[in-house]
């Protein structure tokens, strides 16, 4: 088997770092930091003194769903509207495609709930873990995105800080309002 990069120049790394910084930028789309939003917010939502695991499950997957569909309803209305024209079926199919990395927000904490349904963490354990991974995870998705766009290590660690900071307030609000 011979390797395809001998020979090909030395534009080949480059044009692969440029493919692979498409694919997470387009991973990391607004998308799915607002799906992460909405999920933290679901599960910041769930009453932790009467919390189950369908409860965790449940608000989880119910956030996703009103989420996607939320964007994908305004995405279809918004594009008809702009086009004053009716959508084709491809491109009702692209615009579901896209939501994608919505969906992907909902993995961690699904993953952590799941851990709690096999008995490895209790479930209360396996709900904060869910909310603090959501709130780091909004400054590394604000954080990964300015640095591929450009930004430096401080001025994307500052732009990211406001996600962080929504997620941040959005935690302190649910232990000051609803404990």
């Amino acid at each position: 088997m011979q390797d395809s990069s001998v020979g090909a120049g030395p534009g080949v790394d480059a044009r692969s770092r440029q493919g692979v910084r498409g694919l997470a930028l387009r991973a990391i789309s607004g998308r799915l930091v607002y799906g992460s939003v909405v999920i933290l917010a679901a599960l910041l939502a769930v009453d932790a003194s009467r919390a189950t695991i369908a409860k965790q499950i449940g608000a989880i997957l119910l956030a996703t769903v009103a989420v996607v569909f939320a964007e994908l309803y305004s995405d279809i209305v918004g594009a008809m509207i702009r086009d004053r024209r009716r959508l084709t079926r491809a491109e009702l199919i692209e615009m579901t495609t896209q939501l994608g990395s919505l969906v992907l927000a909902a993995v961690p904490p699904l993953a952590l709930t799941l851990l709690a349904v096999v008995g490895v963490i209790s479930l209360d354990t396996a709900a904060w873990l869910s909310v603090w991974l959501l709130v780091a995870l909004l400054f590394a998705f604000g954080f990964a995105a300015a640095r591929m766009a450009g930004g430096t290590i401080i001025g994307s660690a500052l732009g990211a800080g406001l996600l962080l900071g929504l997620g941040l307030a959005m935690v302190m609000f649910k232990v000051a309002a609803m404990h």
